[in-house]
Parts: structure tokens; C-alpha cells; sequence
């Protein structure tokens, strides 16, 4: 399955930069999202820093995740990118969530991690992604690559939904966060 993943990033970093992917300036972005960058950027800068995750690909797992900060999850219990409490010691926060399933959307009760701080969240993050082998492999892509770091994000199992990676560069294009 390692194999797989590697090949299928590789084939990534040798295709992508071939289609042209780049993403326009965002001339205006609606409030809650311009809000949610003002407020949030310099923990994806942090963040960054630390893990060599491109910022925007953070700000756009974030946005998605989280409504821009505004989702029920968000809001109770400070968790901007929908991790999930499988191996999680800590408190959580259970709700109902969809999941894409042998070809279906199907609804259930989900119980996700639960930070004091929106700041734990950011840096959970980092260290989920870092911390997991099946993530691995998306560092070994460069930061400039935001269309193989997109599709990484959903061929790792960061989300069932199959448009994931789409949906991630929707975002980045649509709000410039290219350029952020």
C-alpha cells in the first residue's frame, strides 16, 4: 500500500506542475473567509515553520474543515481541521458527520478531538500529519507543489471524500490563498 501511495505522489510531482495549475488573486473574498485569514495566518506561518506543510494548503484544510471557523466543530470545540478522537486521550466533542463509503455518502456519530485553544488545533495538525506513515509521503513534496500536496492530502486518507483534493484547490484559487 506504501508502494502504492509513493507512486501514485511521484506520478503527481512529475504531472502537476505540467498542468498549469495557478491559482488567480482573489480581489475580494467574502468577510468570514478575509476574517479567518486575518485572524489564523500567522499560526499556518508558524506552523509552516515548524513542518514544512505550505501554508496554503493549512489555511484551505483549515477554511474547509471548519467553515472558516464558523462549523459546530469549530465553535464547541476549537477544532479547525476535523481530526477525528480514533487514538485520541483527550476530550472530545461527538456529532453527527458524513462519511463517503463504498461509493455512498452515509451519515454517523463521529467524535473528534477537543483543544482549550484554536492554537492546539493548528499544531495538532502538523503533528498528526507528521506523526502517521501514511502521511509520509507528502513531505517529500515540495512546498511549491500545491496541487500534489492537495491531492496527497486525500490519496493519505485525510478524508473520504474522493473530490478532496479538488475541493482543496478550489478554495486555494478562489480566495488567492496562493499568494497569502
Amino acid at each position: 500500500m506504501k508502494e502504492f501511495i509513493f507512486r501514485i505522489l511521484i506520478a503527481l510531482l512529475i504531472v502537476m506542475p505540467l498542468t498549469g495549475f495557478r491559482a488567480p488573486y482573489a480581489a475580494q473574498r467574502p468577510w468570514k473567509v478575509e476574517n479567518y485569514i486575518s485572524k489564523y495566518k500567522y499560526l499556518a506561518v508558524e506552523l509552516n515553520q515548524k513542518t514544512g506543510i505550505p501554508v496554503p494548503i493549512i489555511l484551505a484544510v483549515a477554511g474547509l474543515e471548519s467553515d472558516w471557523g464558523t462549523s459546530e466543530l469549530a465553535l464547541y470545540s476549537n477544532n479547525h481541521f476535523g481530526i477525528k478522537a480514533v487514538d485520541w486521550i483527550g476530550p472530545n466533542f461527538c456529532k453527527y458527520t458524513y462519511e463517503f463509503e463504498n461509493g455512498d455518502w452515509i451519515q454517523i456519530m463521529g467524535c473528534f478531538r477537543k483543544y482549550t485553544l484554536i492554537r492546539d488545533s493548528y499544531f495538532d495538525f502538523g503533528d498528526f500529519l507528521q506523526t502517521r506513515t501514511n502521511y509520509y509521503y507528502l513531505f517529500r513534496i515540495p512546498a511549491d507543489n500545491l496541487e500534489a500536496w492537495a491531492h496527497g492530502m486525500w490519496y493519505c486518507n485525510y478524508a473520504t471524500d474522493p473530490e478532496y483534493g479538488d475541493k482543496l484547490l478550489r478554495v486555494i484559487g478562489e480566495y488567492g490563498l496562493e499568494g497569502v
